[in-house]
């Protein structure tokens, strides 16, 4: 084996680190998502707009590695889905 008795199995270790990752982008792109919502036509907006086009980035590559990898992604997508929007436009 390539891990000692009791070590987590390395591939398990990487496909978690992996499935948070992906989660943690999906949200930071509701975010962006929500405080465009309600920033979207000021000034800020196209600061905004720019952050969460590098997101959406990072979001592009971690959901190329769940598929490539055959990694599940977490079961709280549609939390992510509607906190992060909310989050978002609350704190806008």
């Amino acid at each position: 084996p390539d891990h000692l008795p009791g070590e987590p199995d390395p591939r398990r270790q990487v496909e978690r680190m992996i499935r948070v990752d992906q989660a943690g982008e999906y949200g930071a792109v509701r975010i962006y998502e929500g405080q465009l919502a309600v920033l979207g036509a000021r000034a800020s907006g196209e600061t905004i707009r720019r952050m969460a086009a590098q997101e959406a980035r990072h979001l592009e590559k971690f959901d190329s590695l769940l598929t490539a990898r055959r990694v599940r992604p977490t079961l709280l997508s549609p939390v992510w889905h509607v906190a992060g929007y909310a989050l978002g436009a609350a704190t806008a």
